[in-house]
């Protein structure tokens, strides 16, 4: 199986730490939901017009930007390399109007980049929460065997997934975290891509 890392969010100690909010009008549609037990399988989705407030934590910004949900903005030279790349797993690529900027780390001058909304897709591989020692509180278990939602969990020792995604980057059912391959990792270091900290999946482990 590929190597899977976990696409880690906003981590202060980056020099290119970047995260946003949704500047209003903030608009959703309705959530994805399980074609089997009708239950939501995602948050609802952000829509139309896309304006968001960024906050820098270092010296530069991020070609990947993290925010509420499981949207991503990313650079206009992250997506420009994307769509060349012929990896897939990402989504959307709408245009973002940046209507304010807060620096919390260095006062540096530059401008910010045009940024692009993204969402990871959806993948048909599924979390192993026997496998990743995952713990539960009452109920003991999700709700539904296809999307693998509900449940209350404790959290986790390690990522591991009962097949091989064909994404590049994606969530999985059962884990709504966003989590990349090799080939992914392979992308972002070849191309010196900023604020994109990957977390190896045997490593990721997480408790709440």
């Amino acid at each position: 199986m590929k190597k899977i890392y976990l696409l880690k969010h906003t981590d202060p100690s980056y020099a290119a730490t970047t995260d946003f909010i949704q500047g209003d009008p903030f608009n959703t549609l309705p959530a994805r939901r399980c074609p089997a037990c009708g239950g939501p399988v995602s948050m609802r989705p952000w829509a139309p017009p896309f304006r968001a407030e960024l906050a820098t934590w270092g010296k530069r910004f991020g070609d990947m930007a993290f925010g509420p949900g499981g949207d991503i903005l990313i650079s206009e030279r992250f997506k420009d390399l994307w769509l060349k790349s012929g990896l897939i797993g990402l989504e959307g690529f709408e245009p973002v109007e940046i209507v304010k900027v807060v620096r919390r780390g260095k006062r540096f001058k530059d401008a910010p980049p045009a940024y692009f909304r993204v969402v990871a897709q959806p993948s048909q591989a599924a979390f192993d929460s026997v496998a990743s020692g995952e713990q539960w509180l009452e109920p003991s278990s999700p709700r539904c065997e296809v999307c693998r939602e509900g449940g209350n969990s404790k959290g986790w020792e390690r990522i591991v997934l009962e097949e091989e995604p064909r994404e590049n980057i994606c969530t999985v059912r059962g884990f709504g975290e966003v989590l990349v391959d090799e080939h992914f990792k392979r992308f972002i270091e070849e191309n010196g891509l900023l604020n994109c900290p990957l977390v190896p999946a045997e490593e990721a482990a997480h408790w709440f």
